[in-house]
């Protein structure tokens, strides 16, 4: 069995999806403690910027596999 591009930039979309999610879930369920207003912090923590990366590098995979594929 072989991976294709697809599969992968499958996988790296779902765990840029779970990176993304994981901080506002944190948030939503009151585990993580809102911020002061004026702190200068938001929910962009290394972990979205991880997601942010991850969902990018999905992206540009996704599109390589679709130009092989139409030729």
């Amino acid at each position: 069995m072989s991976i294709s591009l697809n599969h992968i930039a499958l996988g790296l979309g779902m765990l840029g999806f779970a990176c993304f999610a994981w901080p506002i879930i944190q948030r939503v369920s009151g585990r993580a403690l809102p911020e002061a207003p004026g702190s200068g912090k938001s929910l962009r923590s290394p972990l979205w910027w991880a997601g942010f990366v991850l969902t990018a590098a999905a992206l540009f995979l996704q599109r390589m596999a679709s130009q092989q594929a139409g030729g």
